[in-house]
């Protein structure tokens, strides 16, 4: 036990250090995740009286337990799908394998410790989800003793099980599929199969297959009560449904289910880990290389004199584009919008004929272009920062970011070549969103597309030199994988979630605000957008020559 929990220390320690960029001071951090606490805020309450509302209309059915039992499903869910990626890199691909390997420590008491690592990570996003649920249970119904207990314990045991259920695959394939133990091979492979499921996912979930398949039996167990609805939910998280059943009936033989399923689950995951982790921990790599020799005309092509800032940028991207966890992080993320934007409605058979349509109604559309300049705005803001290539492109040179001090190309220039990779990805999806949106629904004119092609331009340039300054000020310089340097930066985050929210704010106000007043407020949006770029631009060197000498 005295090994375990000093090895739990020491990983805990080690671990938290990937949340900070190795740069700023304690304060400065805790602050910046209190800023970031306080953006999530609004999701919590929306999430309080979504289920609060739920509550109220599926009480009198006697449904209490299949709405808690719901947002305990999704908290399983999406756990189980982070720790996909989480479990292997803490698990297999840290750099203290080896170090650990040579030390008189069980595979169990190793893997035990790092288990508990990844389970406080989770915590930060399951706290997020069940404190708005608990909450709205709390005030609809009279709790006893167990379900006060039940909450409790569910707060600190209910990512257990999908944690368990990541680990033991991660287990198995680590250790008899030796051909996943290249760490960029995992990486791509991974992502991109979760991608595709996800995808199929939303795809299936909004097909006419699922929404219209069994209606009468879904109508028989909503109106059949004592919670009958929570059997459509199925057993993949059992545990998420004995939790739910044992707060809101007072059952004290479901709290024991659901820590059964927690404790069991857990040991037959530390067995499976004393025989096999071992194993599965000896022999990985991190990259492999094709060294290909370059022939004198070849070199000579190569070494040829090019524009710098375009060169650099071409540089930029070829990182992105072959770093696998760059290109699932960054790049592939940019485009599931508009994939999504096309799938889904041509799976749901949804289209609209322009020749059914007035034509008052279409020449209408020419008076309204200032809603067009202010969706371009939304949707530049929106996707700007989505694949965090500006606002992470400090943190991704690590301890390599002094190749852009000595090397014979002024910082302004480097700097100014990173935005433009960020820009080139962002304007891509600008217009795969935009093409696809008129594709879908033809009904608006290529002109308001146009400009709203120009608006989304404009607000994607600022959002990357917004994301670009906020790296400049707290890059993630230590790091171990560089999955990390994008996931757990802490600029990228706020940039990202910062465009989302000013998209929401712009698109707010457009709606409360009268036509003659968003007319000349979209004008004066898009200049201030532009005005504040070439401030942005223009003093980018001398910001960026300030914070280098912190680094």
């Amino acid at each position: 036990m005295h090994k375990f929990l000093s090895l739990t220390r020491v990983t805990l320690k080690n671990s938290m250090g990937m949340l900070s960029d190795g740069n700023s001071k304690k304060l400065t951090t805790i602050l910046l995740y209190g800023f970031l606490g306080i953006c999530m805020l609004p999701l919590m309450f929306a999430l309080y009286f979504f289920v609060d509302t739920m509550l109220t209309n599926f009480h009198f059915l006697d449904q209490d337990a299949t709405i808690l039992a719901l947002t305990f499903y999704i908290c399983c869910f999406v756990t189980f799908f982070f720790a996909i990626f989480l479990v292997p890199s803490i698990f297999f691909f840290s750099n203290d394998g080896e170090t650990l390997l040579a030390l008189p420590l069980k595979p169990e008491v190793i893997l035990g410790s790092k288990f508990i690592t990844v389970l406080i990570y989770e915590y930060s996003f399951v706290f997020m989800v069940l404190l708005p649920s608990v909450a709205a249970i709390i005030k609809h119904g009279d709790l006893g003793i167990v379900s006060i207990l039940a909450i409790l314990l569910v707060f600190l045991l209910l990512p257990i099980y999908p944690l368990v259920l990541s680990s033991i695959i991660s287990l198995l394939v680590m250790c008899f599929v030796p051909f996943f133990k290249n760490r960029d091979r995992f990486n791509l492979i991974s992502s991109g199969c979760t991608i595709v499921l996800a995808l199929g996912f939303a795809i299936y979930v909004n097909s006419a297959s699922f929404t219209q398949s069994n209606p009468q039996e879904l109508m028989e167990l909503l109106l059949s009560g004592n919670n009958s609805l929570i059997a459509v939910l199925g057993y993949l998280f059992p545990n998420a449904i004995f939790a739910a059943k044992a707060i809101v009936e007072n059952d004290i033989l479901q709290l024991i289910f659901f820590l059964l399923i927690s404790f069991v689950s857990l040991l037959l995951c530390l067995l499976l880990a004393k025989a096999i982790y071992f194993k599965g921990l000896i022999g990985f790599s991190e990259t492999n290389s094709n060294r290909k020799k370059l022939s004198h005309q070849e070199l000579g092509k190569a070494a040829h004199q090019k524009n710098r800032i375009i060169t650099y940028t071409k540089k930029e991207l070829k990182l992105l584009f072959r770093t696998p966890a760059y290109m699932m992080n960054c790049v592939a993320t940019t485009f599931i919008v508009p994939i999504l934007m096309l799938l889904i409605p041509l799976v749901q058979g949804v289209t609209i004929d322009a020749s059914l349509l007035p034509q008052e109604i279409m020449a209408m559309m020419n008076d309204y272009w200032y809603y067009f300049l202010i969706g371009g705005i939304v949707i530049g803001l929106f996707i700007g920062n989505m694949g965090l290539v500006s606002s992470t492109s400090i943190s991704r040179e690590g301890t390599n970011l002094i190749f852009m001090k000595y090397i014979p190309m002024p910082l302004k220039d480097q700097l100014f070549a990173k935005v433009l990779s960020g820009v080139f990805l962002a304007v891509i999806t600008d217009i795969l969103t935009i093409v696809l949106f008129g594709f879908l629904f033809p009904i608006f004119p290529l002109p308001m597309l146009i400009l709203t092609l120009a608006a989304s331009l404009v607000s994607t340039v600022l959002a990357n030199y917004i994301g670009i300054y906020l790296d400049l000020s707290h890059p993630k310089l230590v790091w171990e994988q560089e999955a990390t340097a994008v996931k757990n930066s802490i600029s990228g985050i706020i940039a990202m979630f910062g465009g989302w929210g000013c998209a929401a704010l712009v698109g707010i106000a457009a709606y409360m605000l009268p036509n003659e007043i968003i007319k000349y407020a979209s004008i004066a949006l898009l200049i201030a957008m532009l005005i504040l770029s070439c401030i942005l631009h223009h003093k980018m060197d001398s910001f960026a020559f300030k914070q280098f000498k912190k680094y």
